[in-house]
């Protein structure tokens, strides 16, 4: 009997972040007061892991290291030979987590918005311990896994964008320069100075 299944979708497993990016839509629902959403469970996902071939887990008002099934539904993307990405960015989880997270899945591709050099990264992805998230990087990197660095031109950065390719590429771990649009108006301070770097 011939299955038929979809290709790929992105999922968004919870309500929760710790980080605080000023121009997430994560923000305009906490100044509301209340930001939608809710933990998927293991039943939900199990839907979705049966009709899709690639799962993507990209949170957009969340991150999803932060749903407590997350490392359950890499496992089940392996089980049903399911292709699996990740885009994080929160540092707020132990390393012995990402290693068990990375171990439980080799064929997942991790990116990680990290938006400048490790340690300023946090002035837009506020709350974010970047050094500690770039040695989650080279962890995964030195296991074999494939590892995104996705790093958004900023103001802050936007001189230092050689440098982070020149440790990306002596870590074994790709590096994609991201280019945002979403600026207030000229007078945005996280802006780029250089008009080629801003939309």
């Amino acid at each position: 009997m011939f299955e038929f299944t979809h290709k790929a979708c992105n999922v968004d497993i919870s309500n929760l972040c710790t980080l605080e990016c000023p121009k997430c839509m994560r923000i305009d629902w906490k100044d509301k007061g209340d930001i939608p959403g809710k933990i998927m469970t293991v039943e939900q996902f199990a839907k979705i892991v049966k009709y899709f071939r690639h799962i993507h887990f990209c949170g957009q008002i969340s991150d999803p290291i932060f749903n407590p099934n997350f490392i359950t539904f890499l496992s089940m993307c392996k089980e049903e030979d399911r292709g699996s990405s990740v885009s994080t960015a929160a540092s707020h989880r132990p390393m012995s987590w990402y290693e068990r997270a990375f171990d439980t899945n080799f064929r997942t591709k991790w990116v990680f918005g990290l938006d400048g050099l490790p340690e300023e990264s946090c002035l837009y992805r506020i709350n974010q311990d970047g050094e500690k998230l770039f040695e989650v990087m080279k962890m995964g990197a030195n296991k074999g896994l494939r590892i995104e660095w996705q790093y958004i031109v900023f103001s802050y950065n936007e001189d230092h964008i050689e440098e982070a390719n020149d440790m990306a590429r002596d870590c074994g771990i790709e590096f994609v320069v991201n280019y945002s649009g979403r600026w207030n108006g000229k007078s945005d301070p996280y802006r780029p100075r250089n008009s080629e770097f801003s939309t």
